[in-house]
Protein backbone atom coordinates (compact mmCIF):
# COMPACT_ATOMS: atom_id res chain seq x y z
CA UNK A 1 0.00 0.00 0.00
CA UNK A 2 1.52 3.76 -1.02
CA UNK A 3 2.18 5.93 1.74
CA UNK A 4 -0.79 7.76 3.17
CA UNK A 5 0.95 10.90 4.82
CA UNK A 6 3.90 13.54 3.64
CA UNK A 7 5.82 14.47 6.72
CA UNK A 8 8.43 16.65 5.23
CA UNK A 9 8.39 20.37 5.58
CA UNK A 10 6.13 22.28 8.26
CA UNK A 11 3.06 23.32 5.63
CA UNK A 12 0.80 21.10 4.73
CA UNK A 13 0.34 20.65 1.04
CA UNK A 14 -2.37 22.97 -0.72
CA UNK A 15 -3.73 19.70 -2.74
CA UNK A 16 -4.13 15.98 -0.98
CA UNK A 17 -2.33 13.80 -4.19
CA UNK A 18 -3.94 10.08 -4.39
CA UNK A 19 -2.38 8.02 -1.75
CA UNK A 20 -1.48 11.23 0.49
CA UNK A 21 -3.76 13.12 3.46
CA UNK A 22 -3.26 16.45 4.02
CA UNK A 23 -3.18 18.27 7.29
CA UNK A 24 -6.15 20.02 8.64
CA UNK A 25 -5.65 23.87 8.51
CA UNK A 26 -7.14 25.81 11.25
CA UNK A 27 -9.96 28.17 10.80
CA UNK A 28 -8.27 31.92 9.96
CA UNK A 29 -10.03 34.06 11.75
CA UNK A 30 -9.48 37.48 13.58
CA UNK A 31 -10.14 37.58 17.14
CA UNK A 32 -8.01 38.41 19.94
CA UNK A 33 -4.36 38.50 19.62
CA UNK A 34 -1.58 39.23 22.23
CA UNK A 35 0.09 41.94 20.58
CA UNK A 36 -2.64 44.12 21.77
CA UNK A 37 -2.43 42.87 25.31
CA UNK A 38 -0.45 43.54 28.15
CA UNK A 39 -0.33 41.85 31.23
CA UNK A 40 -2.84 42.72 33.96
CA UNK A 41 -2.66 42.93 37.58
CA UNK A 42 -6.40 42.99 38.45
CA UNK A 43 -7.84 44.64 40.70
CA UNK A 44 -8.62 44.27 44.54
CA UNK A 45 -11.49 45.99 46.24
CA UNK A 46 -13.46 45.88 49.48
CA UNK A 47 -16.91 43.98 49.32
CA UNK A 48 -18.28 44.44 52.99
CA UNK A 49 -16.21 41.96 55.40
CA UNK A 50 -14.13 40.88 52.46
CA UNK A 51 -11.23 41.45 49.98
CA UNK A 52 -11.91 40.41 46.47
CA UNK A 53 -9.74 40.32 43.43
CA UNK A 54 -11.33 41.04 40.32
CA UNK A 55 -9.69 40.54 36.50
CA UNK A 56 -10.41 39.56 33.47
CA UNK A 57 -10.57 35.64 32.00
CA UNK A 58 -10.57 34.64 28.19
CA UNK A 59 -13.82 32.77 27.50
CA UNK A 60 -12.95 29.68 25.08
CA UNK A 61 -14.58 30.65 21.44
CA UNK A 62 -15.56 34.57 22.64
CA UNK A 63 -14.11 37.53 21.26
CA UNK A 64 -15.43 39.21 25.04
CA UNK A 65 -13.43 38.12 27.94
CA UNK A 66 -15.25 37.68 31.46
CA UNK A 67 -15.29 39.71 34.28
CA UNK A 68 -14.49 38.02 37.63
CA UNK A 69 -14.50 38.40 40.96
CA UNK A 70 -12.86 36.32 43.42
CA UNK A 71 -12.98 36.15 47.14
CA UNK A 72 -9.20 36.77 48.48
CA UNK A 73 -10.42 37.10 51.95
CA UNK A 74 -11.31 38.99 55.71
CA UNK A 75 -10.20 42.22 55.74
CA UNK A 76 -9.24 41.20 59.39
CA UNK A 77 -6.89 38.97 58.89
CA UNK A 78 -5.14 41.07 55.45
CA UNK A 79 -4.24 43.96 54.56
CA UNK A 80 -5.02 45.37 51.15
CA UNK A 81 -1.58 44.44 50.13
CA UNK A 82 -1.26 41.21 51.21
CA UNK A 83 -4.50 40.92 49.47
CA UNK A 84 -3.52 42.05 46.15
CA UNK A 85 0.11 39.93 46.73
CA UNK A 86 -2.60 36.39 46.63
CA UNK A 87 -4.24 38.16 43.62
CA UNK A 88 -1.16 37.87 41.88
CA UNK A 89 -0.19 34.40 42.91
CA UNK A 90 -3.51 33.33 41.81
CA UNK A 91 -3.11 34.93 38.48
CA UNK A 92 -0.25 33.15 38.05
CA UNK A 93 -1.14 30.10 38.66
CA UNK A 94 -4.21 30.26 36.49
CA UNK A 95 -1.46 31.34 33.53
CA UNK A 96 -3.53 34.40 32.51
CA UNK A 97 -1.03 36.53 31.01
CA UNK A 98 0.76 33.75 28.83
CA UNK A 99 0.21 32.84 25.32
CA UNK A 100 -0.74 29.48 25.81
CA UNK A 101 -3.49 30.34 27.98
CA UNK A 102 -4.69 33.05 24.88
CA UNK A 103 -4.12 30.40 22.22
CA UNK A 104 -6.27 27.86 24.34
CA UNK A 105 -9.33 30.75 24.64
CA UNK A 106 -9.09 31.55 21.15
CA UNK A 107 -8.97 27.99 19.33
CA UNK A 108 -9.68 25.59 22.43
CA UNK A 109 -8.47 22.09 22.65
CA UNK A 110 -6.39 20.87 20.17
CA UNK A 111 -6.41 17.75 18.62
CA UNK A 112 -3.34 16.79 19.80
CA UNK A 113 -3.79 17.93 23.15
CA UNK A 114 -7.31 15.76 23.43
CA UNK A 115 -6.01 12.91 22.14
CA UNK A 116 -2.95 12.95 24.86
CA UNK A 117 -5.83 13.20 27.51
CA UNK A 118 -7.55 10.17 25.63
CA UNK A 119 -4.94 7.69 25.46
CA UNK A 120 -4.14 8.24 29.21
CA UNK A 121 -7.34 8.45 30.38
CA UNK A 122 -9.69 6.21 28.24
CA UNK A 123 -7.75 4.35 25.96
CA UNK A 124 -5.63 3.62 28.78
CA UNK A 125 -8.63 1.41 30.50
CA UNK A 126 -9.13 -1.04 27.11
CA UNK A 127 -8.09 -4.29 26.59
CA UNK A 128 -3.86 -4.15 25.17
CA UNK A 129 -5.17 -5.65 22.05
CA UNK A 130 -7.74 -2.80 21.71
CA UNK A 131 -4.91 -0.18 22.62
CA UNK A 132 -2.70 -1.46 20.34
CA UNK A 133 -4.76 -0.77 17.48
CA UNK A 134 -6.02 2.35 17.98
CA UNK A 135 -2.90 3.89 18.94
CA UNK A 136 -1.37 2.69 15.63
CA UNK A 137 -4.77 4.61 14.14
CA UNK A 138 -3.98 7.65 15.46
CA UNK A 139 -0.44 7.69 14.76
CA UNK A 140 -0.30 6.99 11.43
CA UNK A 141 -4.43 8.60 10.19
CA UNK A 142 -5.58 11.01 12.57
CA UNK A 143 -2.73 13.19 14.30
CA UNK A 144 -1.02 13.58 10.83
CA UNK A 145 -4.83 14.93 9.97
CA UNK A 146 -5.95 16.83 12.87
CA UNK A 147 -3.12 17.38 15.24
CA UNK A 148 -3.19 20.79 15.17
CA UNK A 149 -7.02 21.54 14.26
CA UNK A 150 -9.25 22.37 17.17
CA UNK A 151 -11.68 20.26 18.33
CA UNK A 152 -14.11 22.69 18.06
CA UNK A 153 -13.39 22.85 14.29
CA UNK A 154 -13.83 19.11 13.64
CA UNK A 155 -17.18 18.94 12.08
CA UNK A 156 -18.98 17.19 9.53
CA UNK A 157 -17.28 18.81 6.47
CA UNK A 158 -13.97 18.02 7.72
CA UNK A 159 -14.83 14.63 8.90
CA UNK A 160 -16.51 13.76 5.51
CA UNK A 161 -13.57 15.13 3.49
CA UNK A 162 -11.11 12.97 5.15
CA UNK A 163 -13.41 9.78 4.80
CA UNK A 164 -13.29 10.84 1.00
CA UNK A 165 -9.11 10.92 1.29
CA UNK A 166 -9.26 7.51 2.76
CA UNK A 167 -11.28 5.87 0.07
CA UNK A 168 -8.86 7.15 -2.35
CA UNK A 169 -5.84 6.58 -0.49
CA UNK A 170 -7.50 3.76 -0.63
CA UNK A 171 -8.32 2.17 2.51
CA UNK A 172 -10.45 -0.93 2.61
CA UNK A 173 -14.20 0.27 4.39
CA UNK A 174 -14.03 -1.84 7.25
CA UNK A 175 -10.70 -0.38 7.91
CA UNK A 176 -12.27 3.62 7.50
CA UNK A 177 -15.28 2.68 9.73
CA UNK A 178 -12.94 1.56 12.25
CA UNK A 179 -10.34 4.74 12.33
CA UNK A 180 -13.33 7.05 12.11
CA UNK A 181 -14.80 5.74 14.86
CA UNK A 182 -11.67 5.82 16.67
CA UNK A 183 -11.22 9.76 15.80
CA UNK A 184 -15.25 10.05 17.39
CA UNK A 185 -14.02 8.34 20.39
CA UNK A 186 -11.00 10.81 20.89
CA UNK A 187 -13.33 13.88 20.44
CA UNK A 188 -16.49 12.85 22.38
CA UNK A 189 -20.34 12.53 20.91
CA UNK A 190 -20.74 16.20 21.72
CA UNK A 191 -18.77 16.93 19.26
CA UNK A 192 -19.60 14.43 16.34
CA UNK A 193 -23.22 13.57 17.39
CA UNK A 194 -24.83 16.29 14.33
CA UNK A 195 -22.36 15.16 11.87
CA UNK A 196 -24.26 13.37 8.59
CA UNK A 197 -21.50 11.32 6.67
CA UNK A 198 -21.55 8.83 3.78
CA UNK A 199 -19.43 6.36 4.45
CA UNK A 200 -18.23 3.70 2.00
CA UNK A 201 -20.18 0.31 1.61
CA UNK A 202 -18.48 -2.67 2.44
CA UNK A 203 -18.80 -5.56 -0.15
CA UNK A 204 -20.23 -8.38 1.64
CA UNK A 205 -18.10 -11.47 1.17
CA UNK A 206 -19.24 -15.18 2.68
CA UNK A 207 -17.03 -16.10 5.55
CA UNK A 208 -14.83 -18.79 5.12
CA UNK A 209 -15.71 -21.88 7.30
CA UNK A 210 -14.34 -25.04 7.76
CA UNK A 211 -17.26 -27.84 6.83
CA UNK A 212 -16.96 -31.12 8.77
CA UNK A 213 -15.36 -33.06 6.43
CA UNK A 214 -12.34 -30.32 6.38
CA UNK A 215 -11.81 -30.42 10.17
CA UNK A 216 -12.28 -33.91 10.23
CA UNK A 217 -9.36 -33.60 7.73
CA UNK A 218 -7.72 -31.16 9.73
CA UNK A 219 -7.42 -32.60 13.13
CA UNK A 220 -6.53 -36.12 11.29
CA UNK A 221 -3.23 -34.06 10.35
CA UNK A 222 -2.26 -32.51 13.32
CA UNK A 223 0.43 -34.08 15.16
CA UNK A 224 0.76 -33.97 19.19
CA UNK A 225 -0.49 -30.84 20.48
CA UNK A 226 -1.80 -29.52 17.83
CA UNK A 227 -4.34 -32.54 17.11
CA UNK A 228 -5.66 -31.40 20.48
CA UNK A 229 -5.54 -27.79 20.06
CA UNK A 230 -7.76 -28.59 16.15
CA UNK A 231 -10.01 -30.66 17.96
CA UNK A 232 -10.71 -28.33 20.37
CA UNK A 233 -11.31 -25.46 17.83
CA UNK A 234 -13.52 -27.52 15.85
CA UNK A 235 -15.29 -29.02 18.61
CA UNK A 236 -16.18 -26.02 21.21
CA UNK A 237 -15.74 -23.23 18.74
CA UNK A 238 -13.53 -21.39 21.13
CA UNK A 239 -11.21 -18.46 20.22
CA UNK A 240 -7.80 -18.73 18.87
CA UNK A 241 -7.13 -16.38 21.86
CA UNK A 242 -8.78 -18.23 24.53
CA UNK A 243 -7.34 -21.16 23.52
CA UNK A 244 -3.99 -20.20 24.33
CA UNK A 245 -5.49 -18.71 27.39
CA UNK A 246 -6.64 -22.14 29.00
CA UNK A 247 -5.59 -23.62 32.14
CA UNK A 248 -5.56 -27.09 33.04
CA UNK A 249 -8.24 -26.30 35.55
CA UNK A 250 -10.73 -24.81 33.07
CA UNK A 251 -11.55 -28.28 31.74
CA UNK A 252 -13.84 -30.70 33.84
CA UNK A 253 -13.53 -34.20 32.57
CA UNK A 254 -16.37 -35.16 34.29
CA UNK A 255 -18.69 -32.59 33.41
CA UNK A 256 -17.66 -32.45 30.07
CA UNK A 257 -17.12 -28.79 30.23
CA UNK A 258 -14.82 -26.39 29.60
CA UNK A 259 -14.71 -22.81 31.23
CA UNK A 260 -13.59 -19.73 29.40
CA UNK A 261 -11.98 -17.35 32.35
CA UNK A 262 -9.22 -15.60 30.20
CA UNK A 263 -7.53 -15.10 26.88
CA UNK A 264 -4.46 -14.16 25.64
CA UNK A 265 -2.74 -11.74 23.59
CA UNK A 266 1.20 -11.58 21.84
CA UNK A 267 1.90 -14.25 24.62
CA UNK A 268 0.09 -12.44 27.75
CA UNK A 269 -2.87 -13.49 29.42
CA UNK A 270 -5.69 -11.23 29.09
CA UNK A 271 -9.45 -10.88 29.98
CA UNK A 272 -11.79 -12.02 27.61
CA UNK A 273 -12.70 -10.67 24.31
CA UNK A 274 -16.16 -9.06 26.14
CA UNK A 275 -18.33 -10.32 29.19
CA UNK A 276 -20.24 -12.69 26.74
CA UNK A 277 -16.79 -14.30 26.03
CA UNK A 278 -17.17 -15.32 29.91
CA UNK A 279 -18.56 -18.60 29.69
CA UNK A 280 -18.79 -22.75 29.95
CA UNK A 281 -19.06 -24.57 26.73
CA UNK A 282 -20.13 -28.44 26.83
CA UNK A 283 -18.22 -30.88 24.73
CA UNK A 284 -18.84 -34.61 23.29
CA UNK A 285 -17.68 -37.85 24.30
CA UNK A 286 -14.72 -37.55 21.51
CA UNK A 287 -13.10 -34.29 22.52
CA UNK A 288 -13.10 -35.65 26.28
CA UNK A 289 -10.80 -38.44 25.29
CA UNK A 290 -8.67 -36.12 22.98
CA UNK A 291 -8.02 -33.79 25.92
CA UNK A 292 -8.04 -36.72 28.84
CA UNK A 293 -5.20 -38.12 26.92
CA UNK A 294 -3.58 -34.47 26.82
CA UNK A 295 -4.09 -33.73 30.23
CA UNK A 296 -2.35 -37.21 31.28
CA UNK A 297 -3.24 -36.73 35.10
CA UNK A 298 -1.85 -33.26 35.21
CA UNK A 299 -4.28 -30.79 37.78
CA UNK A 300 -2.72 -27.35 37.24
CA UNK A 301 -0.95 -25.01 34.96
CA UNK A 302 -1.60 -24.00 31.12
CA UNK A 303 -3.43 -26.25 29.31
CA UNK A 304 -1.14 -25.68 25.68
CA UNK A 305 2.57 -24.40 26.03
CA UNK A 306 5.34 -24.20 23.45
CA UNK A 307 8.35 -26.00 23.48
CA UNK A 308 10.03 -23.63 25.82
CA UNK A 309 7.02 -22.89 28.34
CA UNK A 310 5.57 -19.90 26.94
CA UNK A 311 1.80 -19.53 25.75
CA UNK A 312 0.55 -20.47 22.60
CA UNK A 313 -0.14 -17.58 20.67
CA UNK A 314 -3.03 -17.14 17.73
CA UNK A 315 -0.11 -16.04 15.29
CA UNK A 316 1.58 -19.68 16.31
CA UNK A 317 -1.97 -21.27 15.74
CA UNK A 318 -2.25 -19.73 12.17
CA UNK A 319 1.23 -20.20 11.12
CA UNK A 320 0.97 -23.95 12.12
CA UNK A 321 -2.64 -24.13 11.16
CA UNK A 322 -1.86 -22.83 7.33
CA UNK A 323 1.11 -25.18 6.92
CA UNK A 324 -1.85 -27.83 7.59
CA UNK A 325 -4.27 -26.59 5.06
CA UNK A 326 -1.30 -27.03 2.04
CA UNK A 327 0.04 -30.03 3.15
CA UNK A 328 -3.31 -31.52 2.89
CA UNK A 329 -4.51 -29.28 -0.54
CA UNK A 330 -7.41 -27.30 1.71
CA UNK A 331 -8.35 -23.65 0.79
CA UNK A 332 -7.00 -21.34 2.73
CA UNK A 333 -8.73 -19.98 6.02
CA UNK A 334 -7.62 -19.06 9.55
CA UNK A 335 -8.60 -20.12 13.19
CA UNK A 336 -11.44 -18.37 12.98
CA UNK A 337 -12.94 -20.75 10.20
CA UNK A 338 -13.42 -23.40 13.21
CA UNK A 339 -15.54 -20.79 14.97
CA UNK A 340 -17.33 -20.06 11.92
CA UNK A 341 -17.86 -24.03 11.15
CA UNK A 342 -18.50 -25.05 14.93
CA UNK A 343 -21.51 -22.58 14.74
CA UNK A 344 -23.00 -23.93 11.52
CA UNK A 345 -22.87 -27.31 11.70
CA UNK A 346 -24.69 -26.57 15.60
CA UNK A 347 -27.34 -24.66 13.78
CA UNK A 348 -28.10 -27.16 11.23
CA UNK A 349 -28.40 -29.91 13.67
CA UNK A 350 -31.31 -27.67 15.68
CA UNK A 351 -29.45 -26.83 18.55
CA UNK A 352 -31.24 -24.03 20.42
CA UNK A 353 -30.28 -20.63 19.15
CA UNK A 354 -29.47 -19.06 22.90
CA UNK A 355 -27.56 -21.70 23.11
CA UNK A 356 -25.22 -21.65 20.36
CA UNK A 357 -25.18 -17.82 21.17
CA UNK A 358 -24.06 -18.85 25.09
CA UNK A 359 -21.50 -21.63 23.79
CA UNK A 360 -19.92 -19.15 21.23
CA UNK A 361 -19.97 -16.33 23.72
CA UNK A 362 -21.91 -13.41 21.53
CA UNK A 363 -23.27 -11.18 22.71
CA UNK A 364 -26.46 -11.16 20.00
CA UNK A 365 -28.27 -13.29 18.01
CA UNK A 366 -27.84 -11.20 15.36
CA UNK A 367 -23.96 -11.86 15.34
CA UNK A 368 -24.46 -15.71 15.51
CA UNK A 369 -26.08 -15.57 12.26
CA UNK A 370 -23.58 -13.92 10.51
CA UNK A 371 -21.52 -16.79 11.99
CA UNK A 372 -23.82 -19.55 10.06
CA UNK A 373 -23.18 -20.86 6.81
CA UNK A 374 -25.42 -24.02 4.79
CA UNK A 375 -24.08 -25.74 2.33
CA UNK A 376 -25.70 -26.30 -0.70
CA UNK A 377 -26.30 -29.73 -0.18
CA UNK A 378 -27.97 -29.13 2.95
CA UNK A 379 -29.82 -26.68 1.70
CA UNK A 380 -31.47 -29.10 -1.06
CA UNK A 381 -31.86 -31.65 1.82
CA UNK A 382 -34.02 -29.46 3.96
CA UNK A 383 -36.37 -28.66 0.79
CA UNK A 384 -36.53 -32.05 -0.48
CA UNK A 385 -37.65 -32.72 3.16
CA UNK A 386 -40.73 -30.23 3.00
CA UNK A 387 -44.34 -31.41 3.24
CA UNK A 388 -45.72 -28.71 2.18
CA UNK A 389 -44.93 -28.52 -1.33
CA UNK A 390 -47.14 -26.46 -3.12
CA UNK A 391 -50.33 -28.38 -5.86
CA UNK A 392 -50.47 -27.68 -9.03
CA UNK A 393 -54.63 -27.04 -9.13
CA UNK A 394 -56.38 -29.56 -11.48
CA UNK A 395 -58.37 -27.47 -14.51
CA UNK A 396 -61.93 -27.07 -14.17
CA UNK A 397 -63.66 -28.76 -16.83
CA UNK A 398 -66.58 -26.08 -18.77
CA UNK A 399 -68.24 -26.00 -21.73
CA UNK A 400 -68.12 -22.23 -21.01
CA UNK A 401 -64.70 -19.85 -20.91
CA UNK A 402 -64.83 -17.18 -17.80
CA UNK A 403 -65.51 -14.69 -20.07
CA UNK A 404 -68.91 -16.31 -21.63
CA UNK A 405 -69.95 -16.81 -18.34
CA UNK A 406 -69.60 -13.71 -17.38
Amino acid sequence: MSTFFSMSGSSPPAVAQRGILRAAVPSQKRGKTMTRRSGQSGTVVKKGRMWHGRFYADVAGQAERKHMSVPLGLVKELTKSEARRKLQAMLQDLGINTAAHLEQAVHGMTFRKQAEWWKENRLSLMKESTQHVMTGYLNKYLLPRFAALPVADIDGKRAQEFITELVRAPLAPKTIQTVVGTLKLVIGKKAWRDWDVAMPRQERKEQRFFTPEEMGRIIEAGLGKWKVIFTLLAGTGIRGGECGGLHVEDVNLTANTITIRRGSWHGRETTPKTEAAYRVINFDGGVADVLRQHIAGRTGGQLFTTQVGTLVTTDLIRKKLQATLRRLGIPKGGAHAFRHGRVSVLRAHGVPDDLVKEWVGHSSLKMTSRYTHFQDAFKQQAVNGLVISPRVPKPVTSNLSFYEAN
